[in-house]
């Protein structure tokens, strides 16, 4: 789960409206006026959509209007606001260390707390229904050819168990999504140590000859380069206790970033990569 943005509540929300933006020739960045946004990757024969969001309206509707090629479903990690909307889709995969998670946040309950306490109270026939049917198994390594375009998921253990980063080669991009970021969640449940963490950065640092340009799922949804050597820097500072160890709460968790933030969640020394953590999750 991403930082959510302070955004004013309303009382009800009705219709979920849609938009795109062109990322590339290939990339399409989907929002639906939430904090999480999707990405649709055009090949020459197939699409592949990352991410469903928070199964909230129809989402493959919206889709079908962007390309006519048959595509794939491939669910970055288990969490309410990526995993949601799968069961409008027939052909989605996902990192099966996620499952259980999974199961749990995507209920409608489960979505509707989440939702009704950072954005708002959306009208109960928005929500898709949770999904029934088996997900295929997203496996570390595996390549998705689209024709002309194709994607790497590289498994990035930290923020879950499942997480996953793809990767598409000929536009050299690399979806971080909560992988690697501004505001790291590792303070979770389902999160793994900081010192687990900094093994599955420095994994995803020997992928960098794969790509120029970083695309994340919330805030500003793009990071230079420099976000995923922050985060390495964040991992050691914290195991060697150096790092900043700022107090917070968040999700009802007594945490600590790594480096101090400003008022909207940003490092205050204009770095990128941060992490919330806390004591028990770090060795």
């Amino acid at each position: 789960m991403g930082i959510l943005n302070k955004r004013k509540k309303v009382t009800l929300i009705n219709s979920i409206m849609f938009t795109s933006e062109k990322i590339s020739d290939r990339i399409l960045r989907i929002r639906d006026g939430s904090d999480v946004c999707e990405y649709l990757v055009l090949g020459e024969k197939r699409a592949a959509l990352i991410d469903t969001g928070y199964g909230i309206g129809n989402l493959k509707g919206y889709v079908e209007s962007l390309t006519d090629k048959p595509y794939d479903v491939f669910v970055t990690h288990g969490h309410v606001d990526h995993a949601s909307g799968t069961a409008q889709f027939s052909s989605v995969y996902m990192n099966h260390e996620d499952l259980d998670l999974y199961k749990e946040h995507t209920t409608i309950d489960f979505r509707k707390k989440i939702l009704a306490d950072s954005i708002g109270n959306f009208a109960d026939t928005e929500f898709i229904a949770q999904r029934t049917e088996p997900l295929k198994e997203l496996k570390d390594g595996m390549v998705a050819d689209l024709g002309g375009v194709s994607l790497k998921f590289i498994q990035v253990p930290g923020h879950t168990h499942g997480m996953m980063v793809p990767i598409c080669i000929e536009e050299r991009t690399a979806f971080f999504g909560d992988a690697c970021g501004v505001g790291v969640l590792l303070m979770l449940e389902e999160s793994l140590t900081v010192e687990k963490y900094l093994a599955s950065l420095k994994k995803l640092q020997s992928y960098e000859p794969l790509y120029d340009k970083v695309l994340r799922q919330h805030g500003s949804c793009e990071s230079t380069l420099h976000v995923l050597e922050d985060n390495i820097e964040n991992c050691e500072k914290i195991l060697a206790g150096t790092d900043a160890h700022i107090s917070s709460k968040m999700m009802g968790h007594v945490c600590y970033w790594a480096c101090p933030v400003n008022e909207n969640g940003l490092r205050t020394d204009g770095r990128e990569g941060n992490i919330r953590y806390t004591e028990d999750h770090i060795r």
